[in-house]
């Protein structure tokens, strides 16, 4: 039987050498993407968030993960240091970055110093890519990332944020990617600005978000030699949702799959605040309350695991293998047990339903 995995995932440095227009730390008063010193976790207290997660794997018999993100995380001076530690410790750690920073010399350190794969982000064709991180030369050297990353044996994984003014650029992207040597392609959508909701001129809908999901599954079949697109954002779950193993899990009551938060981790920030998600900005503690008491004893948290609670507030009865995207209901209607807007659950057909489990089996 596979394990649960456990996740911390840290926000290392807010320092950042682009400033993507869409940047979770613009929505929190740090636009300049400069981190304050002193309000820095220390490498001794990194070290202790990680024995932390070492010990709650082991406690609750889950396999622990390490994704170490930003800001830029190669920004950030003792990282190697803490490569060091997370290699002698065995702990599965990943890298999510822009890309731009890694030469030749520094992905052949990464992979000597236990990095496996790495996340790059990638918003659409150059000029697209280019405008949302402010920056002409992001494209060019997130590319060469790619490659310097493929080179030293290291996997590349694409983080592609879905939005209005990139939505017709996914294909290029693949493509793009592909040349360069990545090997897993990913789709997540984008969280709407909270004092804008829905009417945040990114956001996208569920009838485009299914379309966009159609469109994958048909790039799927095109690119299936080359790249291994995945099928892990929140909603995907709808297109399995006639699947006899969810069929089990609605009946039962029980956590399958979709939104972690409240089951799967929690994401630290720079300074050591804890949110349930990244894109979920409710601040429950410190990292330094341990990961046990944070994840037990926080009533969001416990909210999160409450699918009774959550079916009322929905009105669905998929949330045991779904949940929404609990950040992006929380941005759009200001409540994180509400409805997620982006559902299409109601658009799917049967023939649609039909021909997305087959896809999904061949």
């Amino acid at each position: 039987m596979v394990k649960q995995q456990i996740l911390i995932q840290w926000d290392s440095t807010n320092n950042c050498n682009l400033k993507c227009r869409h940047c979770y730390h613009n929505y929190e008063g740090q636009e300049k993407h400069e981190q304050q010193k002193e309000s820095l976790m220390s490498f001794s207290e990194v070290k202790n968030m990680v024995d932390d997660l070492l010990t709650t794997g082991q406690r609750w018999n889950m396999v622990p993960r390490f994704h170490i993100s930003g800001g830029e995380p190669l920004l950030r001076n003792d990282l190697f240091d803490i490569l060091d530690y997370t290699q002698g410790k065995n702990l599965s750690t990943k890298l999510l970055t822009n890309g731009t920073l890694i030469t030749k010399k520094k992905a052949k350190i990464l992979k000597n110093k236990g990095i496996e794969r790495v996340q790059i982000s990638i918003d659409g064709d150059k000029n697209r890519h280019n405008f949302v991180r402010q920056r002409n030369y992001a494209f060019d050297k997130a590319m060469q990332g790619i490659s310097n990353s493929g080179e030293a044996g290291i996997g590349v994984t694409i983080s592609f944020t879905a939005m209005q003014s990139n939505k017709d650029y996914i294909e290029q992207a693949i493509r793009d990617s592909i040349e360069a040597g990545a090997d897993v392609f990913g789709i997540q959508s984008y969280v709407p600005k909270k004092e804008l909701g829905i009417n945040d001129p990114e956001f996208i809908n569920a009838h485009e978000l299914y379309g966009i999901y159609k469109q994958q599954r048909k790039f799927m079949k095109k690119y299936e030699n080359k790249i291994n697109l995945l099928e892990t954002e929140v909603l995907w779950n709808l297109m399995h949702c006639d699947d006899p193993l969810m069929q089990v899990s609605r009946k039962e009551g029980k956590y399958l799959g979709g939104c972690g938060a409240g089951f799967s981790g929690v994401s630290v920030l720079s300074n050591g605040r804890v949110y349930p998600c990244r894109r979920l900005p409710i601040d429950i503690g410190h990292i330094s309350e341990g990961l046990v008491a944070l994840i037990t004893e926080k009533e969001i948290m416990r909210d999160l695991r409450d699918f009774q609670k959550m079916t009322e507030n929905t009105g669905c009865e998929y949330v045991t293998h779904c949940k929404g995207c609990r950040a992006i209901a929380y941005a759009t209607t200001g409540d994180y047990m509400a409805k997620d807007p982006m559902c299409f659950r109601k658009l799917v057909k049967p023939a649609d339903l039909k021909e997305n489990i087959e896809n999904a089996k061949s």
